[in-house]
């Protein structure tokens, strides 16, 4: 079972009420109307709340909604899905034909730097704590990690953009952009700090704080920037240490890893906490599977984020990976045939279907949407395979070879008859499987786009992408006007 912690029960009990209507008192602060001299403060309490509100922008829904469109739609491999006419905003991603006035990427740029102006108060308040050593570079290294997640996904998807690594005032001005390699450098210094004090997975299993961030997190965000950089014995240094840590591990069946039962799981690198329990009054979901739910009967959903017809025919013959990632129009599901919206598409992500058994508990029944189902961001298999990739550029094709068969053996689930060992050692061949692995076993999951853009194929496979230009999205117009500038455009948007 889930073990619920509340960052945010902090504001009940600091805003306070005035008997004098039009005195008030600034909300989320310490002052004389609410405590008194002789109350002491401990700040980690206000941390924990910085932290808090930095972390549920990965609950988000502009986030999810925006995201899905910016690193799935944008390929072959996923349809827009729902109905023609449904989600207008998110349908010129398909088409490659957004612009920088994308009310979809205004709204993901503003999450991630409102996370990132969270965990920049969160640092500050951190900073002056007197608690002991360790809890402070702990709470620190927390802040640092949710930062740097939010500088990664800025640079993924927009470049160089200004980097802010303070809690600016009303008057401070909205940096230049920084370069694309300066925040990576950034990224770098943080979690490299970050990671000395942040605790492996089984002790924060332990601690009963599994929804907190793990050293292998930060590894495998490290990790993930080096590989845009093609930094290949930094990838293989920070994913030989998850490897070796213990604290993951394949395990976990490829088509229960994104059950409820199965949440924070040896699988689970980096996952972003949900929950919802209607009879208990508990609601701290997300709208991120409510997105892909199936539409229709069971009315799970909207749609949205489906495998597409070119993904479905590229799965190898009797990968049990497609029924673990495809449901279509019929197909039974929990002992009951399912059929769709007469107007939506007819192929749904099964990631993201929840189970039956998940909709009977806590009075979910009456609303049963996927609130609660944690967000997989990064998973171990993802680690696996980036290590297999960065070994084979280095040059060690053996343990690339080891690492991809480590992936398929679990996808196998037992039958020696699919998925056949990949056995070439020629360097061009075996980059190809390790590419189409990554494709198959992570559909679906916002790597697709990047992978393509990382790997210079994009212009190969995407209709409609144009070099030089769609290896980026566009600055939202509204933050270059903001900037009065300062903030210059992406080529030939």
């Amino acid at each position: 079972m889930k073990k619920l912690i509340i960052f945010f029960s902090l504001l009940v009990l600091i805003v306070s009420c005035s008997d004098d209507f039009l005195e008030r008192y600034p909300k989320g602060r310490w002052h004389h109307a609410n405590y008194t001299a002789t109350d002491s403060l401990d700040i980690s309490i206000l941390v924990e709340a910085k932290l808090g509100q930095s972390y549920a922008k990965l609950r988000n829904f502009w986030f999810s909604w925006a995201g899905l469109a910016m690193h799935n739609y944008t390929t072959p491999d996923v349809e827009k899905g729902s109905t023609p006419s449904d989600g207008s905003n998110v349908a010129p991603f398909k088409a490659m034909s957004y612009t920088a006035d994308s009310e979809p990427l205004r709204q993901y740029y503003t999450e991630c730097y409102n996370a990132i102006y969270f965990a920049n108060e969160a640092l500050v308040l951190a900073n002056s704590m007197a608690d002991t050593v360790a809890k402070k570079n702990r709470l620190m290294a927390e802040s640092l990690f949710m930062r740097s997640v939010m500088y990664y996904r800025l640079a993924q998807a927009f470049g160089g953009v200004p980097y802010v690594d303070k809690v600016l005032s009303q008057t401070d001005k909205t940096p230049a952009r920084s370069s694309r390699e300066q925040i990576w450098g950034h990224i770098e210094r943080d979690l490299k700090w970050a990671v000395q004090y942040l605790p492996t997975r089984q002790v924060l299993n332990a601690e009963n704080g599994s929804r907190r961030i793990s050293q292998n997190a930060a590894r495998a965000v490290l990790a993930k920037v080096y590989l845009y950089q093609k930094r290949w014995s930094d990838v293989t240094a920070q994913t030989a240490l998850i490897i070796s840590s213990g604290d993951n591990d394949l395990t976990t069946p490829y088509a229960d890893i994104f059950s409820e039962a199965r949440e924070y799981g040896p699988e689970s690198v980096f996952e972003v906490y949900c929950e919802r329990r209607p009879s208990e009054q508990i609601n701290i979901g997300s709208q991120h599977n409510q997105i892909q739910g199936f539409r229709g009967i069971p009315n799970l959903g909207w749609g949205f984020n489906s495998p597409s017809q070119v993904l479905i025919a590229a799965y190898e013959p009797g990968d049990p990976r497609k029924a673990a990632s495809v449901i279509q129009d019929g197909d039974t599901l929990d002992g009951r045939k399912s059929k769709a919206d007469a107007a939506s598409y007819k192929f749904f992500n099964r990631k993201a279907y929840v189970r039956l058994s998940e909709r009977e508990l806590y009075g979910r029944g009456s609303d049963p949407q996927g609130y609660w189902s944690n967000i997989r961001i990064i998973r171990y298999a993802d680690v696996l395979l980036m290590h297999a990739e960065a070994s084979l550029e280095a040059g060690n094709i053996q343990e690339a070879l080891d690492k991809l068969e480590m992936v398929r053996a679990r996808a196998r689930g037992g039958n020696s008859a699919v998925l056949p060992r990949v056995t070439t050692t020629n360097a061009a061949e075996l980059r190809q499987k390790i590419r189409f692995e990554r494709r198959i076993e992570l559909a679906m999951e916002w790597e697709r786009f990047f992978d393509l853009v990382r790997w210079e194929e994009a212009k190969d496979v995407i209709p409609g992408f144009v070099s030089g230009k769609h290896e980026l999205f566009p600055i939202p117009q509204t933050e270059i006007d903001k900037s009065e500038g300062l903030v210059t455009q992406n080529p030939n948007y």
